[in-house]
């Protein structure tokens, strides 16, 4: 035995390090990596994990399958009265080497898949919440329960494959006996005679031991059954129904029971060969296995069907609590939403900053703008568009905002070269930034930061513009090498620069060699522009970067780029999850989630910190007592930061969607669905032919109705079910203390206009829609396009906005904003800004005007009133011919008024 161990040993380690070599070089890159951004410990917690995993478990299987092995030798000598067949040097040999490849197969698929698991079950915290069927934390449910069901799994199969194998075994060593002694294969009676005596000398003890481990297993599988109602999808709602409780649990313990005493009957009849208690014992389980199915079927379709409002209640309000619970909507603060649209003047001038940020730009169209005009460069790009709020000039400024990044695929051909991808391009530059509430004259963006070199009209200063991470940056970099990094053009020459941060491996000439078979490349090691100094940034993907790190989190897909302290980070919302809360309806495979972690990274050291911001979520608590290196707390966030912090819209996207049916209290209302919500449908397009989209989430700077102050929030629309008529506003907010808060205006079946519906209008009305058709005739050579439509609440009105975009019919043509829609109770008017909009629905500038020319004739002398009528008359009549398109006699009448005027001041 101790010769076959020093030849199968080093054969077997031989082969593992030729099947493994990638892996193990990959891990090396890995440990390295893993260093350097200073997570290593979060490595080594996995990696030590999955090794104290795999190694108790590989002596385990090694071992059990020996023995077994070594059982049935024995068995067969007796069975047979010799051990030839499987006692020789050839066979022991065999079966060591298939079961040392065995167990390491099993041992590490198994710690590879189920580390995570193990320890979430070991460091689980409790919930302070007990579902209400089994009176269990759900902590249970969320950390421990996958873990029973994954060993219950693992056994189960495993038993049942040393079954079958086992009587495989049986079946091939008594054919081949028999057929040395002159049997036929075809004769069926070579496998089937003296099969009961046989089979029993044959493994008698293992089959009993074996056959009583299946039926215990089968005893704890049903109760996991009993745990796992509370995810049943039988009923009307998600989580247990009528029919569960009271038919299926009942069922599930006693067969639980009978297969506890099953497999002590079975073990004892096996050994004394006696096969009718055997049969009866599991006959009797398969009739209560169907007798549950017969029964659960007839309760539920002629019990529960024809009561199933009343039978189904309570489990409709399990249904709604938890699912609330799970996507964190059971904390909306809902508020009647009366419309009496009675606003003012002086109303507007109280919410100046809402007004103010009422945005006219719109994200795709300025996105658009930004990748035709300001990516200079053929190899710089804009991602997308980012919303946030800066303090420009003593004002709280909502801006749009993206970063230049490299693109190295649109390098082609011969510029597309190992130097050039990796060495020389290997960082964009700067952001661009403009006002989401102004235009110049010609419809474009106003910028507040723009082109390259940088031109900054802001007080926000930003002293390093380049940026090493980032969404598209997707190719490792090599810096400083002997090459210069290319920053930007300047007249014929190219600006170029040295790396100045900390990220990066060092290239020294074992990392050459390292990285040369990492990336399966030479050039590291032939390359003559790296040096010593020069350093490999690897994972440069922002996205990438943050779930190798910490991949046991799910990202918003939408990372969002902040300028803090003259630098750019990035901030990506981080959701702890989970598909396991009981009785909570999943949506996309998810029935619990929590914004828990702000992760914020350097865009040019890639220094990657993950903040809790919700430490009261036993799902990150679960991650920080597992990785306790890994996450930091939320003050120790920078200020600067903090007050760039969005409600994500992932999740805001989320909750809307299990809100338009959960926003009901009443579970009998909850079960006859006729209070179930759509989220509202725009129109992108004038001429789209009434095509609906769903309307995108809106961030805006506003005063929410109550409130004293402007704050960001995100709002949707929400519509009746079927219809286009708005049913209520949601909001997101996300400043200060309110962060993380909902607030629901429900309108309460009041005829208000959706974003849809305010298309409609905007069409219906005669002098709007005759100006957009002469924009958008065919011929004319331009076309309108929709810009983001907002609808602010404002005391107890809402105020619609909607941008026009005009387009020229070139490919290269850029969207430029040439009109503003505003639209207030039975008012509609469009203008070239949203400052004469307001100014023509609220009668703004000529009511200041009147003021002011009444106190002057009061100071002055007697007021002349017939020339004031007069007056008053020519202009409402000159308003009229505007409205109907008769630019005619809208001229004639401002010509009469400003004689009559001009004769008056005389």
């Amino acid at each position: 035995m101790k010769k076959n161990f020093k030849v199968i040993i080093p054969l077997f380690v031989i082969v593992l390090v030729l099947a493994f070599f990638n892996s193990m070089v990959n891990v090396v890159v890995d440990i390295k990596w893993f260093k350097e951004v200073g997570y290593l410990s979060v490595y080594f917690t996995k990696l030590l994990a999955v090794l104290k995993i795999m190694l108790p478990v590989f002596l385990l299987v090694f071992f059990a399958l020996l023995i077994y092995y070594n059982s049935l030798k024995k068995s067969i000598y007796k069975w047979k009265g010799s051990t030839d067949t499987l006692n020789s040097k050839k066979y022991n040999k065999l079966f060591i080497f298939f079961d040392l490849v065995i167990s390491f197969i099993i041992s590490f698929n198994l710690s590879k898949s189920y580390w995570y698991t193990i320890l979430q079950y070991k460091n689980s915290v409790d919930f302070n919440l007990k579902d209400p069927m089994f009176n269990k934390d759900i902590s249970f449910f969320v950390f421990k329960l996958p873990l029973i069901q994954s060993i219950y799994n693992l056994l189960m199969t495993l038993c049942i494959v040393l079954v079958i194998g086992t009587f495989i075994t049986y079946v091939v060593l008594n054919a081949r006996d028999k057929i040395i002694n002159g049997g036929n294969l075809r004769n069926t009676k070579i496998f089937t005679s003296n099969f009961k005596s046989d089979i029993t000398k044959f493994a008698g003890r293992q089959l009993a031991v074996v056959s009583a481990l299946i039926l215990l297993l089968l005893s704890l599988g049903y109760m996991i059954k009993s745990w796992n109602l509370v995810y049943s999808p039988r009923g009307v709602v998600f989580g247990a129904s009528y029919t569960d409780v009271k038919v299926s649990l009942y069922f599930y313990k006693v067969i639980a029971v009978l297969a506890i005493v099953t497999s002590v009957v079975v073990f004892v009849s096996l050994l004394l060969s006696k096969v009718k208690p055997i049969v009866i014992s599991i006959v009797l389980i398969f009739l209560l296995i169907i007798g549950e199915n017969l029964a659960a079927v007839f309760v539920q379709n002629f019990v529960v069907k024809s009561n199933e409002k009343t039978l189904e209640k309570k489990y409709i309000e399990y249904n709604m609590d938890y699912t609330k619970k799970g996507f964190n909507i059971d904390k909306v603060d809902s508020k009647d939403f009366p419309i009496k649209n009675d606003l003012t003047a002086e109303d507007l001038k109280g919410n100046k900053e809402t007004i103010e940020n009422i945005k006219i730009n719109s994200v795709n169209q300025v996105l658009e703008y930004y990748n035709q005009i300001q990516v200079l460069k053929y190899y710089y790009t804009f991602k997308d568009m980012d919303v946030d709020r800066y303090n420009v000039n003593g004002k709280n400024t909502q801006v749009f905002m993206s970063t230049r990044e490299i693109d190295v695929n649109s390098l082609k051909d011969k510029a597309s070269t190992w130097q050039n991808r990796h060495l020389t391009y290997t960082h964009g530059y700067g952001v661009v930034m403009n006002k989401v509430n102004a235009v110049t004259s010609s419809g474009k963006p106003e910028f507040l930061i723009k082109d390259i070199p940088i031109e900054n009209s802001m007080n926000i200063d930003l002293k390093d513009p380049r940026i090493y991470f980032g969404e598209e940056t997707n190719e490792y970099a090599v810096v400083n090498t002997k090459i210069g990094e290319l920053d930007y053009p300047e007249g014929d020459n190219n600006k170029t620069s040295k790396y100045n941060g900390t990220a990066g491996i060092k290239m020294s000439g074992i990392n050459k060699v390292l990285f040369s078979i990492y990336e399966k490349n030479p050039k590291f090691l032939l390359s003559r522009d790296i040096t010593k100094e020069s350093k490999i940034i690897i994972n440069r993907n922002i996205m990438e970067r943050v779930k190798k790190i910490a991949p046991f989190i799910l990202y918003d897909k939408d990372p969002y780029v902040v300028i803090n302290e003259g630098k750019l980070y990035w901030i990506i919302d981080g959701y702890s999850i989970s598909d396991r809360y009981p009785f909570s309806q999943p949506y996309n495979k998810i029935n619990y989630i929590r914004n828990s972690v702000k992760v914020v990274i350097d865009a040019v050291n890639g220094d990657t910190d993950f903040y809790i911001v919700d430490d009261k979520d036993p799902v990150i608590k679960n991650f920080s007592k597992i990785f306790p290196k890994l996450f930091k707390e939320y003050s120790k966030m920078p200020e600067g930061l903090k007050a760039h912090l969005k409600y994500p819209e992932d999740l805001f996207n989320m909750q809307c969607s299990v809100l338009g049916k959960y926003h009901v209290t009443d579970p009998t209302v909850f079960y006859s669905g006729d209070d179930l919500w759509d989220i509202s449908k725009n129109e992108k397009q004038v001429d789209s032919g009434n095509k609906e989209e769903k309307n995108p989430p809106s961030y805006i700077i506003m005063k929410l109705p109550g409130e004293n102050k402007e704050e960001m929030v995100v709002t949707q629309y929400f519509n009746v079910n079927g219809k286009n008529n708005m049913e209520s506003l949601l909001c997101g907010r996300m400043d200060g203390e309110n962060y993380g808060k909902l607030v629901l205006y429900n309108f309460n079946n009041d005829p208000v206009e959706s974003p849809y519906l305010f298309k409609q209008s905007i069409k219906q009305d005669a002098n709007i829609s005759k100006e957009i058709s002469l924009w958008n005739q065919k011929g004319s050579g331009s076309g309108v396009i929709f810009g983001d439509t907002q609808i602010i609440p404002i005391k107890n009105s809402l105020l619609y906005i909607e941008p026009l975009y005009i387009r020229a019919s070139g490919k290269e043509s850029i969207p430029q904003m040439k009109r503003v829609i505003v639209s207030y109770g039975d008012k509609m008017v469009i203008e070239e800004s949203i400052e004469k909009a307001l100014n023509q629905v609220f009668n703004i500038k000529n009511s200041e005007e009147q003021k002011g020319k009444d106190e002057q004739k009061t100071s002055n002398e007697p007021v002349n009133t017939s020339e004031i009528k007069k007056a008053k008359e020519l202009y409402d009549k000159a308003l009229e011919a505007q409205k109907k398109g008769d630019w005619t006699k809208y001229g004639e009448y401002i010509n009469e008024l400003g004689k009559l005027l001009e004769e008056y001041s005389k």
